[in-house]
């Protein structure tokens, strides 16, 4: 066996080691959830079209596998981060930018946690909440009305993930002022970046944004800087 095929088969097997990890913590989660809901009061009966199905640890968005709603409950139960969240929620709705995107998105590090074996999820320090702010802001009066609702891939990254993912040393992310976003709605690449960039040459120095366009529909926004890429 070349090098290489050695090389591919292992990274395939950290990656199979580090999702049984995450699902066995997902289980885990659950379990403790329902013994909860069976102390506290009955289970109604449910009708035939009312038995839940099991909900996915992995969403796919448009193509990318993002961390779920699912694994972030897993992440609050493992970490005891409940209280520190709900407490960003507060600091969110209070500057009135709660609802630009579901808060808990703001928390995903990037969509190759399982590559780079870093959790799928991090809180930022409180200190660096204010910078979020203007972001979201920015999100909701700019880029939400020119490509519609979005999704955020990656929000906070610790200084760990980001240098795994091979992310920039000034990388706005750690400065929890970056995200980088996909549309909610389908639409084409080309479409795409001729609205950002409209929005960008228009808006974007007031807001002293920056705006980085990748590959597919992924897309970069920040207000931490006036500059494209």
């Amino acid at each position: 066996m070349s090098i290489e095929a050695e090389k591919s088969d292992y990274i395939e097997f950290r990656i199979k080691r580090r999702t049984a990890s995450w699902l066995a913590t997902l289980a885990a989660a659950l379990l403790s959830l329902v013994i909860y809901l069976l102390i506290r009061e009955p289970v109604p009966v449910s009708a035939p079209d009312e038995i839940p199905t099991a909900l996915p640890a992995i969403s796919v968005l448009q193509g990318y596998n993002t961390p779920s709603r699912t694994m972030f409950s897993a992440y609050l139960f493992e970490t005891e981060e409940s209280n520190r969240f709900d407490k960003l929620r507060n600091f969110l709705s209070s500057e009135g930018v709660e609802g630009v995107v579901p808060p808990f998105e703001l928390l995903r590090q990037g969509t190759d946690w399982l590559m780079v074996e870093e959790p799928p999820f991090a809180m930022p320090p409180e200190s660096k909440w204010p910078s979020m702010v203007r972001t979201l802001q920015a999100i909701r009066d700019e880029v939400v009305p020119v490509v519609g609702p979005v999704h955020v891939l990656s929000g906070w990254r610790t200084p760990e993930y980001n240098r795994k993912a091979g992310g920039s040393r000034r990388s706005k992310h750690m400065h929890f002022c970056g995200v980088d976003l996909i549309p909610q709605n389908p639409t084409s690449r080309k479409k795409l970046v001729s609205r950002l960039r409209k929005m960008h040459g228009k808006a974007g120095r007031d807001w002293n944004m920056g705006l980085g366009i990748y590959s597919g529909i992924r897309f970069h926004i920040d207000t931490c800087g006036f500059r494209r890429w």
